[in-house]
């Protein structure tokens, strides 16, 4: 197998000019781009959305380069030989040596030494340099490579979308989520108090028709219904059928075209209580399924769940593990991988390209490969069988003398090391 670092003509549209009417709010913006013969080069963007956050968070990698914008302390000594210090807005480029991901702040920060000439900071001074949203700065990479470009491609994908919303709603509590390609974003937040029924409901009435009010306010500026495919209503009791008829009632009565011409997009649905593992519900509920059928989370979940089935009916036919997985698609024998983004994230070097060159390896013998996001529902699920499996195009039954757990060295007994969205480690994860 051998590393690409150079760009293949479906990636390289990532790197196009821009077209002349500009990008779409939806996609990240890309100002500029420049490469080498050698595969080096950068890339100028900006976040406008909180799941470009995420593909920042992906694209980065420790030795990389990054230049932005930053407020830095600096020391000056005036002429009587006192020191004052100010915090001044300067531009820094560094080398980059811990990634760390809020997303509930919406920010990525990068902690590195500083590597370019600059009148106010020495050469190797630690600085911590912020992204957040409309921040624009500038990626420098030794190799881009097919992963790197393909993740570039996704993130300034001009028709992406949020494909899913979802309120999880029951009496006096909805939890607003955003389901994209990659994120399960939490987004919105309801909470009412709703007296006791007693002899007199008007009481309570009223209570719930404010609470009621609240939830449509909160679709309305939380969810924009011209992006997402589906609204899913989801609850364990009739509280959320209740709220359904009482939004087209009130939509009606006001004269809220939007709603109403968006009504078929609300899907009504159950689920065992109102809190974020109540996703995993829905993405295996028939009814959200048919409605979501063409977004990337229904795909993934469809692999999943074809995954699992092989497990019972043709075990000899599925794999799972770095090292199973690894010798299947040398036999060539993979018909699907799924893989978890985090996986690429790996802070060794080597680690992270083998798992590229599996992954490239897989798509020319022109097989389906699914890259999960280690955020989103179904991701996570896969983080469960070590981030990657297989379905395999002929049965393998020597691969279960290789234990799944197993890494990519020839010992294969390395453990992963994925240490979530803070700062970085360096590990020798798998290898």
């Amino acid at each position: 197998l051998k590393l690409r670092c150079l760009p293949r003509l479906g990636v390289l549209r990532a790197f196009g000019r821009l077209p002349a009417h500009g990008w779409r709010s939806s996609a990240m913006k890309l100002l500029n781009k420049g490469f080498d013969k050698d595969g080096g080069g950068t890339a100028t963007l900006i976040a406008e959305e909180s799941e470009d956050l995420w593909h920042v968070y992906n694209l980065v990698s420790k030795g990389d380069t990054l230049k932005a914008t930053t407020r830095r302390k600096i020391q000056k000594e005036g002429s009587t030989g006192s020191v004052q210090t100010e915090v001044k807005k300067i531009t820094m480029t560094i080398e980059v040596k811990g990634i760390e991901y809020d997303a509930a702040g919406d920010v990525v920060r990068f902690a590195g030494q500083n590597c370019e000439e600059n009148q106010w900071v020495k050469m190797g001074a630690h600085h911590t340099l912020e992204i957040e949203l409309n921040n624009k700065f500038t990626l420098g990479k030794t190799c881009w490579d097919f992963m790197h470009l393909q993740s570039l491609d996704a993130a300034t994908d001009v028709h992406k979308t949020a494909e899913v919303a979802v309120v999880l709603i029951e009496a006096g509590t909805a939890n607003f989520h955003l389901l994209t390609a990659v994120l399960a974003k939490d987004v919105h937040h309801v909470t009412v108090s709703l007296p006791r029924k007693r002899v007199t409901t008007t009481g309570y009435d009223k209570a719930v028709v404010r609470f009621f009010e609240q939830v449509y306010a909160g679709i309305r500026d939380h969810i924009n219904l011209e992006l997402v495919k589906c609204v899913v209503l989801a609850g364990p009791g009739f509280v959320k059928d209740d709220f359904l008829a009482w939004m087209l009632q009130r939509a009606t009565s006001s004269g809220d075209v939007q709603i109403l011409q968006k009504k078929s997009v609300f899907v009504l649905a159950h689920t065992s209580c109102v809190h974020r593992q109540a996703l995993k519900e829905l993405l295996a509920d028939d009814q959200v399924q048919k409605s979501i059928s063409n977004t990337k989370a229904a795909e993934h979940l469809k692999a999943l769940e074809s995954f699992y089935q092989m497990v019972k009916t043709e075990p000899d036919r599925i794999c799972y593990g770095p090292r199973q997985a690894k010798e299947a698609i040398e036999k060539g024998a993979v018909a699907t991988l799924m893989v978890t983004d985090s996986l690429f994230r790996n802070a060794n070097i080597a680690t992270r390209r083998h798992y590229v060159e599996m992954t490239e390896s897989v798509r020319e013998q022109g097989s389906t490969v699914h890259i999960f996001s280690s955020q989103h529902v179904s991701g996570q699920q896969l983080a469960q069988l070590s981030g990657i499996a297989c379905v395999l195009r002929f049965p393998l039954p020597e691969l279960e003398d290789i234990d799944s757990d197993a890494g990519l060295s020839d010992g294969g007994d390395e453990a992963p090391a994925e240490k979530g969205p803070g700062f970085d480690e360096d590990t020798d994860a798998f290898m």
